[in-house]
């Protein structure tokens, strides 16, 4: 990740586990940054359905989030992934990335990953 262009990317703890951070880059870069290196995961980058169920209950706080602070069109993800975003939706704009970060604190905070 860190040679992927997330520099502060932290190493994982004893259990191999990864602790929750601010990678101080873009959505996008980290993104593309966590794609090239999926399959370097000792578990081939799939996750355990306790995993997936987290990644879910997560996606969906932050959704809820998005939606109360000023993207009322924001949509639920799927067990798939992230829904397609609705036009005027911009998530490179600083103004979403912001309450984007903000959401997923708040989302962390609730589900005591934090």
């Amino acid at each position: 990740m860190r040679s992927h262009g997330v520099p502060s990317f932290p190493d994982p703890d004893a259990q191999g586990k990864f602790p929750p951070f601010d990678t101080g880059v873009s959505k996008q870069t980290s993104s593309v940054a966590d794609e090239a290196c999926r399959r370097r995961l000792s578990s081939g980058g799939t996750a355990t359905p306790a995993q997936q169920q987290l990644k879910l209950e997560f996606g969906v706080k932050v959704a809820e989030c998005l939606r109360a602070r000023g993207y009322p069109d924001f949509p639920d993800p799927t067990h798939l992934g992230q829904q397609a975003l609705p036009s005027g939706i911009d998530p490179n704009s600083p103004q979403f990335q912001t309450v984007e970060t903000a959401c997923e604190q708040q989302a962390q905070t609730a589900l005591g990953v934090s």
